[in-house]
């Protein structure tokens, strides 16, 4: 009952922010995803024994992000398995998923051995399973952090952490697209904020109502500490860390100062996921599209009115 619960309040309070991904080929509009055959052939050549999981040269894609170095994730666009490899070690499976199967994939250290995991969402459509997994670097395997039944797929944006604080996963709820017909190929649209995953114990640790790990409290000017600027689609261009109380006050003012009209959702443009960092491992999120809407956490998509012109 507690589940039904959780996912009917997560379709009910779905706040439309629109922001799509993609691989394989240019889109514009999309938020980017790598789906290439790099690497593939030797993937392949390496480990023959794969075939009958659907990993064939033809089959088989890379599909690892930016940022993983010389961790590599490939997969089967006929099973929807993924593998993970990292340097020296042989392949293993990181979900056992049908279509759309893996959707996203961050890298991290919740048990601080300084060796990096792989925190990852996937989804079942046979089973109507989704969740979010670890795949830990040290021993190769799998284990999870959320698992529920449904039609719910989930999506992860990485927040960088202050100093001190551990790193924050927003999780966002999405609908999936498989370019042509090719579960390696997805496409996926956010139609809701579903909470956070921190560390809790040296695990991650997902808070559904966004208040356990991380206390997410009310946007006030007083005790900003930092602040972290990302976007979606994710740049890292875009991507700001400030520390300068000048720099602070200005981002302070300019949230403060925003005012907004009717509540309208974007459908298109950049979202910035503006974050307000204080002491007590508290934090504040503000959300400016640049097709002109902004909200804070937990509130609607509201127009903004006037001239705004972003101080970053």
């Amino acid at each position: 009952m507690r589940n039904k619960k959780l996912t009917a309040a997560l379709l009910i309070a779905a706040v439309l922010l629109m922001i799509f991904c993609s691989c394989k080929q240019k889109r514009d509009g999309y938020m980017t995803n790598n789906c290439t055959k790099d690497g593939v052939e030797a993937f392949i050549k390496e480990n023959p024994n794969l075939s009958s999981d659907g990993f064939t040269e033809k089959t088989c894609y890379n599909i690892t992000p930016d940022g993983f170095g010389d961790i590599k994730l490939f997969k089967s666009s006929q099973t929807a398995y993924t593998a993970a490899q990292y340097p020296g070690y042989s392949y293993t499976f990181i979900d056992m998923s049908d279509a759309p199967g893996l959707i996203s994939a961050q890298l991290c250290d919740f048990d601080g051995n300084n060796v990096v995991d792989i925190l990852y969402t996937y989804a079942n459509k046979t089973t109507k399973e989704y969740g979010i997994g670890l795949y830990n670097g040290v021993t190769g395997y799998s284990s999870p952090v959320f698992t529920m039944t449904g039609d719910l797929c989930l999506y992860l944006v990485k927040q960088k952490a202050a100093q001190g604080m551990p790193d924050v996963f927003s999780v966002l709820a999405v609908t999936v697209e498989q370019f042509d017909n090719n579960p390696a190929d997805l496409g996926c649209v956010a139609v809701a904020e579903v909470g956070v995953v921190t560390e809790r114990d040296g695990k991650p640790y997902l808070s559904a109502d966004s208040k356990t790990t991380v206390n997410v409290t009310s946007f006030t000017e007083e005790g900003i500490l930092k602040v972290m600027i990302n976007s979606v689609p994710s740049s890292a261009e875009r991507e700001k860390a400030v520390v300068d109380a000048a720099e602070i006050n200005k981002l302070a003012d300019f949230v403060k100062n925003i005012k907004t009209g009717e509540e309208k959702d974007p459908t298109s443009g950049v979202t910035y996921i503006i974050t307000f960092i204080y002491s007590g491992d508290t934090v504040a999120y503000a959300y400016y599209n640049d097709t002109g809407y902004f909200k804070l956490h937990g509130q609607n998509w509201r127009t903004v009115t006037g001239d705004q012109t972003l101080p970053f």
